[in-house]
């Protein structure tokens, strides 16, 4: 009997359309976290077994799409289930958007969880007609939609994706909210002989013209670079050339946080870079040298 079929009886007959078998679960069913083998699912079948479903079982083109803990707990109690049924040509991202937010309304999930789930919905290319099994390539989540919808980055996404192929083991514990997914990330890459992940973002290779032009429309290149000079100037002759070095990389080391680092250093490289074409002609503005061994 097919799903518009038992709609029809359901419609006109006013009866539960009868299956040759329970009805199966949809892979949407499936894409957030089970607990089945926990004492929640078991105060679930309580609960089932003396007060019913209180939310019933969502069905579409024959398959189960959301609820199948609350069927195996009307299954392990021996309550009749009691199921809504979706109209067979109901769009699949419409059914699949519905049954996310009704789980994100249930559940209270980590952000390896969402994480995780998001991976699922993204590699779902069931965005299909189910009596044909073709895909829909339309109905596709790309890891940013998926991740907006679960309220997690795409790169989390890409990430739980990473885990889920390398470390099944490790996204199962991500899954039940046993492990983080930056601590399962790291044994991953530790596992595939992989450098240890950083947050710090790649230097880029601008020039220094490039660069102060973020001051925008108040930066006034002549005042900075006197004040470039005379610094120079000054740290020189209190700390000499080895001590003005310790100084400048003191301030690079302590810089606040890695992204400061690296614009920092590219600054000092591209002065480096800009003044040494430069160097002979300011040889020649020298006078007397000052002595300075006594400074380092």
């Amino acid at each position: 009997m097919s799903a518009s079929d038992t709609l029809d009886r359901l419609n006109t007959e006013g009866i539960r359309p009868a299956f040759d078998d329970e009805p199966k679960y949809h892979e949407l069913s499936t894409v957030f976290m089970s607990f089945e083998d926990t004492n929640e699912f078991e105060g679930l079948v309580i609960s089932v077994k003396k007060y019913g479903l209180f939310e019933p079982i969502l069905m579409w083109q024959g398959w189960i799409v959301d609820g199948r803990h609350r069927h195996k707990a009307c299954l392990k109690s021996e309550v009749e289930p009691e199921y809504e049924y979706l109209p067979d040509d109901m769009p699949f991202n419409v059914v699949r958007d519905r049954v996310v937010a009704a789980n994100l309304m249930r559940r209270h999930l980590t952000t390896g969880q969402r994480a995780m789930t998001a991976a699922a919905l993204a590699n779902m290319t069931v965005g299909r007609n189910w009596e044909s099994n073709r895909p829909n390539s339309a109905n596709n989540k790309s890891n940013k939609d998926a991740g907006d919808q679960l309220n997690v980055g795409k790169t989390a996404v890409k990430t739980a994706k990473d885990i889920k192929r390398d470390a099944p083991d490790l996204a199962e514990k991500v899954k039940k909210g046993e492990m983080t997914l930056n601590a399962a990330d790291t044994e991953r890459r530790k596992r595939q002989g992989l450098p240890e992940k950083t947050n710090a973002p790649k230097p880029k290779g601008l020039e220094l013209d490039t660069m102060m032009k973020v001051g925008g429309k108040n930066w006034n290149s002549m005042v900075s670079a006197g004040s470039l000079v005379s610094t120079a100037r000054d740290l020189y002759l209190q700390d000499g050339e080895k001590g003005m070095g310790r100084s400048i990389m003191q301030i690079l080391e302590s810089g606040e946080g890695k992204h400061s680092q690296s614009y920092n250093a590219m600054g000092l490289i591209a002065l480096y870079n800009s003044l040494g074409s430069h160097l002979s002609e300011i040889e020649e503005l020298l006078l007397d040298e000052p002595d300075t061994a006594s400074m380092n």
